[in-house]
């Protein structure tokens, strides 16, 4: 009774009240995805421009390698060796068969200049010789020039032998192909190397680039050559779009981008290669910052 008089006793002005604002919609605080997904920028991973494999170009047993995770290397400098004892003990006995072969080419030529003296004299004075003695000097001759072309012909083989003998000793030299850094070492010393299996990686150095993946709706607003922001651990780098995708990659469902990274703003900040990141437009990095 006292809480029905209570009510009844309040005044109009606060029943009126009462009602507007049971009438009037709750709010509703509401969050906006595509902005918060704008302020987080693009995830990427930092890349080298170039990467190499170094290979044997033949097969041996790794004697040395010079070089470790993280050395830098200039084009053509020795990285590491194969045994070399085989193929010197073959290259010491081509070369003793091609010294061989030169010294029968020297002997076959002194014959057939005595053969050609014969000759000469024989055929100088044909009334003091026969006539069979005569043909005797020409057959003589004749033959001891087929033995002579022989000779040579021995000789070139050995030559070439030789000369292939030697490709294999240089072979087991493996150089740098480019300037880089050794990124990994696939194989150690002992190991069995051969044609087409890694030894080393090499990366460029100091061009680096960052791929990265952006939504298709997002993705339209990108164009090569415009600027973007490279996020590194708080570290903010500029880059510059050099690529877009024309078409959207089908397992993502995403468009695929790549920036050159400007390696000289760094500021002596060490940058490297399989560092994830975040991209950002100029405008959207100016909001987020």
């Amino acid at each position: 009774m006292l809480g029905a008089l209570a009510g009844c006793g309040r005044a109009p002005q606060a029943r009126e009240a009462d009602r507007a604002a049971a009438a009037r919609p709750a709010t509703v605080v509401r969050h906006h995805p595509a902005q918060a997904e704008r302020n987080a920028g693009f995830l990427g991973v930092v890349l080298p421009r170039q990467s190499v494999d170094v290979a044997a170009e033949i097969s041996g047993r790794l004697e040395w390698i010079q070089v470790r995770e993280g050395d830098a290397v200039r084009r053509g400098q020795m990285v590491a060796a194969l045994d070399q004892g085989e193929i010197r003990q073959e290259l010491a006995m081509a070369l003793a068969g091609l010294r061989a072969a030169e010294a029968e080419v020297s002997r076959q030529k002194v014959e057939l200049d005595q053969a050609e003296n014969l000759l000469s004299r024989r055929l100088a004075l044909p009334d003091f010789f026969p006539k069979e003695q005569i043909r005797q000097a020409e057959l003589q001759k004749q033959g001891t020039q087929a033995d002579l072309e022989a000779a040579q012909a021995r000789r070139g083989e050995q030559k070439a032998h030789t000369a292939q003998v030697q490709e294999r000793l240089a072979h087991t030299e493996i150089r740098s192909p480019a300037d880089g850094i050794v990124s990994r070492r696939y194989l150690e010393v002992g190991a069995l190397a051969g044609p087409g299996q890694p030894i080393l990686r090499l990366i460029s150095a100091g061009d680096l680039i960052v791929r990265f993946a952006a939504p298709p709706e997002r993705a339209r607003s990108l164009a090569p050559s415009q600027s973007v922001t490279v996020d590194l651990e708080g570290t903010t780098l500029p880059a510059r779009i050099e690529q877009v995708s024309p078409e959207v990659d089908p397992p993502s469902g995403m468009v695929l981008l790549v920036a050159a990274l400007n390696a000289r703003a760094t500021g002596g900040h060490p940058v490297k290669p399989g560092s994830v990141v975040r991209v950002y437009p100029a405008t959207a990095a100016r909001r987020a910052g």
